[in-house]
């Protein structure tokens, strides 16, 4: 199974399964079945596990306004509400 976001915080940090659970005020069952994409986070959960992390809640709620790609040197964020790749405008200008 892929790894989610979820999983790759709490390693990425060392903390382990208990503790994360503990924040949320959650069994360490059902924050397996979080990290595991089964079950899916509140808003509440959310805010809380951003402030732990220190990251935007927004990245765990999957409602991000950017993705960030890291592919070595050509790590960029793309902001999805004014990313395009060709304006079909210019393209039909550089015809004439």
């Amino acid at each position: 199974m892929a790894e989610t976001i979820f999983k790759g915080l709490r390693v990425e940090n060392n903390y382990d399964i208990d503790q994360v659970a503990a924040e949320l005020d959650i069994t360490t069952a059902e924050y397996e079945l979080i990290e595991s994409g089964v079950a899916k986070i509140s808003y509440e959960q959310a805010g809380k596990l951003g402030k732990f992390y220190g990251i935007d809640p927004k990245h765990l709620l999957g409602v991000s306004e950017s993705v960030n790609y890291n592919i070595g040197r050509y790590s960029r964020t793309i902001y999805a509400q004014k990313y395009y790749e060709k304006s079909e405008e210019s393209e039909t200008n550089n015809k004439e």
